[in-house]
């Protein structure tokens, strides 16, 4: 059961896995209401300030948010998520553009972790995530490299198996990117670790991805 909110960015990647099935919840943010009706995803609810949309949807479950406000548009529909009871969330086109928006979905992937909750983050040539500390399996991606970079100041105890670069009982600090651009050796790559917060990237370079834009 998964809560699948649609960020205006979106431009159809990722289809299967961000098509809803049995119990999941569309949340479209914003002007991620164009971008879902433009790929045939109807949404259950529609949140924002409606600055990027330009006008205020009708016929929907709509909460018009004020333009002044200490929340983003992402934060209250990740909190309109936990409400209905979701805990597992996908996050499509909130990736690339304005900078200062995808380091604060960012953030607001790592306020999930601390909850106990998984939020991704992907625009179809990147799958982001962050991890709290304990025992993680990671499946190969075809066509993709693993990155594993603090968050934290440091992420201690770290253990990684399965990888062309293994890791064990390491120091990760948000100061050097000692986990970038690593690879699967085997079907899953498994990842223990004891302190702190790590982001979780799976990413593509756009000419080899077959899930990236340019061959959408």
């Amino acid at each position: 059961m998964r809560c699948i909110i649609i960020a205006p960015l979106y431009q159809g990647e990722e289809r299967a896995w961000v098509t809803p099935t049995g119990n999941d919840l569309v949340i479209c943010a914003d002007a991620g209401y164009r971008q879902a009706l433009a790929y045939g995803i109807a949404p259950q609810l529609i949140i924002g300030d409606f600055d990027s949309l330009g006008y205020v949807p009708e016929g929907n479950e709509v909460i018009r948010l004020p333009v002044a406000k200490d929340d983003t548009d992402m934060v209250v529909c990740l909190n309109e998520g936990r409400k209905r009871g979701y805990r597992e969330f996908i996050v499509a086109g909130a990736l690339g553009g304005r900078f200062d928006h995808t380091l604060a979905c960012l953030q607001c992937v790592a306020d999930g972790a601390a909850r106990g909750e998984r939020i991704w983050l992907c625009d179809g040539q990147n799958r982001v995530t962050v991890l709290a500390p304990g025992q993680h399996t990671i499946p190969r991606l075809s066509g993709r490299k693993l990155s594993l970079l603090a968050f934290t100041p440091e992420v201690k105890g770290v253990t990684l198996t399965g990888t062309v670069w293994t890791l064990e009982d390491a120091v990760l600090t948000s100061r050097y990117p000692l986990g970038c651009s690593n690879e699967w050796t085997a079907d899953e790559a498994d990842l223990t670790f004891t302190e702190g917060l790590l982001v979780l990237c799976i990413s593509g370079d756009p000419e080899k991805d077959e899930h990236s834009r340019s061959r959408r």
